[in-house]
């Protein structure tokens, strides 16, 4: 009668843990689906935007073109009123870098279409420029009223600057960490974050089959014959999940596509209802073996079979709880604002600089770093070099101190290694080697993350110089694409997950003896970071760390097993004891820090463990009931659930945040 309601308690509450499990698992996918389809609605609103404003732009230089071919081929533009024409059109289309209109035969050559007279542009020069892109060219023609047909006798072309179309799409808001770019009607890149894409030439062809990929293949065809679509997508210079929307541009037959990247999924609340759910599948499943084993039936057999199924289920739901602290995102940091593209950096700088503005003029300086090597030395201290540029155009004085500095640094080399002039804007780079002071913490030690930031400022710091990431001598903004950061950085045990520009608002509390300091008060002066963040690999962590008490805790279990059959017990106890002991004090020898971390936790747990095998110990040896029952089976049965559920338990408190 007993095991007949004890079969019924365990079926009730495993029907109990499978429903609410159920429901668990629904609602994060519900949820989940909610959150993909509102930013996949508010991705793909944003590039039919997008393609529309640059249709917007460009059709307007189109219409241009079209109106002064209709009045050529009526006769009401004669010729030696087409320059004066050409002058006027110019002026009144801010986009357009020039125009012209060419006669047969040289239409038919655009080697020598400049050779017209009929040309103008902003430069005032004839010769070709490198990023220059002709979006139209319209036919002029005539009605030949013999033989009844148009005839083409020219042509009226426009020059638009490759250099205002990557301005065009970088000034598009294209999500948090998404970018742009567009491909002519055969496919060749237009714009591209990565600027060799179009400096040669390259089609999105000639990249799908690079690296293999179908998807982007099927995509660029389905874009260039004027589809408009989106398809799901791993990017191949991030490596991150993202949508590609692609829309036609009919005034050009060009295609837009943007990428945006999935990251905006992870949530906190997504990855808290995981961990519930692998709470109440732990319950769930654990009950259900239960009622497999049929532990109703008291037998040794089914009690092993159950416990051996219980532990594997448990550390199932530990191996995921690390998989989530394994990949759960860096939290946001306070008082910062992330840049990644142009529109974000303008809509900041328009903010927080408007008070400076106000008072004194401010002076914009475009800084660029590239980290080329990294490394922990001691506790706190990380060193850094690589290299920090600069750009000064003709607009900002003299007066105005060429250089930077590191402010965090506490020791710092900075050498001057380039300088020159290019379009009237003078670039210097310096090489530099610092080191610097970081509060690490190591709370959840193995499974730690770190986040280095380096700030940069100007050396005239009274002299209102913002510092602007330097975007254009980047690629991909991406935080995933790690900007700024040496693609093969060797840093050991550390991996790089990603890099990006934030500016931080300190608020000093003092003026530093000067009246006119604009970093004191309430004034929100921008300060520049750069900002690593790391993550500790955990294979190389697990083998010195984990693995040694895992073993431990065999042998132990083994000693447990082998209670009243082994004479050195005892001894073997001890000598075990001690083992753990000394990793304990090397663990806390090179982790040193006030708080207790997440694996210490594990050595206070073996230490229960230990007195738990030789409190059994002495209850077996003096027939105890509880612990001489059916030769110490109890204490045997127990030992690794107890391991195990506390680790859970522990491990669930620890990353729950």
């Amino acid at each position: 009668m007993l095991k007949q309601h004890i079969i019924e308690i365990i079926s009730l509450f495993c029907a109990t843990s499978f429903l609410v499990t159920s429901f668990l698992i629904f609602d994060y996918i519900h949820k989940k689906d909610e959150k993909i389809q509102s930013e996949r609605t508010h991705a793909q609103q944003e590039t039919i935007e997008a393609a529309q404003q640059i249709d917007t732009i460009l059709s307007k230089l189109s219409a241009v073109a079209h109106a002064i071919a209709n009045d050529i081929s009526s006769g009401q533009l004669r010729k030696e009123n087409i320059l004066q024409r050409l002058k006027t059109n110019l002026k009144e289309s801010p986009n357009m870098f020039g125009i012209g209109v060419v006669f047969a035969p040289y239409v038919n050559n655009p080697q020598k279409r400049k050779l017209s007279p009929y040309y103008i542009n902003r430069d005032g020069k004839w010769e070709p420029k490198q990023d220059l892109v002709q979006v139209f060219t319209v036919p002029i023609t005539y009605f030949d009223a013999v033989k009844q047909v148009k005839i083409s006798i020219g042509a009226v072309f426009v020059d638009y600057l490759l250099t205002n179309v990557r301005s065009l799409m970088t000034s598009l808001e294209l999500g948090r960490t998404g970018y742009g770019f567009i491909l002519s009607e055969k496919g060749v890149f237009i714009a591209h974050p990565i600027e060799e894409y179009v400096k040669n030439n390259q089609t999105v062809f000639n990249l799908a089959d690079l690296h293999h990929d179908n998807v982007l293949r099927r995509l660029s065809e389905k874009a260039i014959d004027g589809a408009s679509g989106a398809v799901d997508y791993i990017d191949q210079e991030t490596g991150q999940s993202a949508w590609i929307f692609y829309q036609f541009v009919p005034s050009t037959n060009w295609s837009i596509g943007v990428v945006f990247f999935k990251d905006v999924l992870e949530t906190s609340l997504l990855r808290k209802k995981l961990i519930w759910i692998c709470i109440s599948t732990v319950i769930f499943l654990s009950l259900l073996a239960a009622l497999i084993s049929r532990i109703d039936k008291g037998d040794r057999r089914s009690f092993w079979e159950y416990i051996v199924a219980f532990n594997l289920i448990v550390m199932g739901g530990i191996g995921f709880l690390w998989y989530l602290a394994q990949t759960v995102p860096f939290n946001e940091i306070a008082d910062s604002t992330t840049i990644v593209d142009k529109v974000g950096l303008e809509r900041f700088l328009t903010v927080q600089t408007k008070e400076m503005s106000s008072k004194k003029s401010v002076y914009y300086v475009p800084t660029g770093i590239f980290i080329e090597s990294m490394k922990f030395s001691g506790v706190n201290n990380i060193h850094i070099s690589g290299y920090v540029w600069q750009k000064y155009d003709d607009s900002i004085p003299d007066t105005i101190t060429r250089g930077f500095s590191l402010p965090q640094a506490g020791y710092t080399d900075i050498t001057k290694s380039y300088q020159l002039k290019e379009n009237n804007v003078e670039v210097i780079g310096w090489h530099f080697q610092i080191v610097m002071r970081h509060e690490f913490y190591y709370a959840k030690y193995p499974f730690d993350k770190r986040h280095i930031g380096i700030r940069i400022a100007h050396r005239d710091f009274d002299q209102n110089v913002v510092l602007v990431p330097d975007l254009e001598a980047y690629g991909v903004m991406n935080p995933a694409a790690k900007p700024g950061v040496k693609k093969e950085l060797v840093l050991s045990g550390w991996s790089v997950l990603k890099s990006f520009f934030n500016y931080q608002i300190n608020y000093e509390n003092t003026n530093f003896g000067i009246n006119e300091y604009m970093g004191v008060g309430n004034t929100n002066f921008p300060n520049l970071h750069i900002n690593v963040l790391l993550k500790r690999e955990f294979i190389g962590q697990f083998i010195s760390s984990v693995l040694p008490l895992i073993i431990i805790s065999t042998i132990l279990f083994a000693l447990q097993m082998w209670l009243g059959k082994t004479t050195t017990f005892v001894r073997s106890l001890i000598g075990l004891f001690f083992g753990i002991l000394l990793a304990h004090i090397r663990l806390r020898g090179t982790i040193k820090t006030p708080e207790i971390i997440y694996l210490e936790f594990f050595y206070l747990i073996i230490y229960c463990s230990f007195l738990i095998t030789t409190f059994s110990f002495f209850l077996f040896r003096y027939k105890v009931t509880i612990g001489y029952y059916r030769d110490g089976i109890i204490p045997k049965l127990l030992f690794w659930p107890i391991i195990l559920v506390s680790s859970f338990i522990i491990t669930i408190v620890v990353f729950y945040d």
